[in-house]
């Protein structure tokens, strides 16, 4: 009766053993990450922050990686500042255009007052198209 082995019966619920097996295949259940040799543990969505692939992100690589964010915010945040200043500066020209029509038929000067009226269709078209566009696209970003 020695020689007989005793096997004990174990009860645990199907997610109790999955979480049994993932951690026994290297795998975190909690999180769904994987863990190396090591016991480094790779998250999902950041391979691109790996550069050197070894599944591990060291902290030259995340520097690197929020570094390149920063730079990648402050562009942005820089042309939402020249497209605001051309959007307004485009405004402010069609405010004015008429203005310059008027002081030029004040002052007597036909030959500028008709060239201004005969640019009016395409300058006015062409200003509402840019402040438009620049205004649709804060709408819609806005939207998201």
């Amino acid at each position: 009766m020695a020689d007989k082995e005793e096997k004990a019966e174990v009860s645990m619920s199907r997610a109790e053993y999955d979480a049994l097996k993932a951690r026994a295949e290297g795998e975190d259940p909690t999180t769904g990450g994987r863990y190396d040799q090591r016991g480094f543990k790779t998250v999902e969505g950041m391979e691109d922050v790996d550069l050197n692939k070894d599944g591990h992100i060291s902290n030259g690589e995340m520097d690197m990686h929020l570094e390149f964010k920063r730079k990648e915010l402050e562009d942005a945040d820089a042309m939402r500042d020249a497209q605001r200043k051309m959007a307004w500066f485009s405004l402010l020209g069609m405010l004015l255009y008429p203005a310059a029509v008027v002081v030029a038929s004040y002052t007597g000067l036909s030959e500028a007052q008709a060239t201004l009226g005969s640019m009016a269709p395409t300058y006015f078209v062409a200003v509402a198209g840019i402040v438009a566009a620049f205004f649709g696209a804060q709408a819609f970003s806005k939207g998201k």
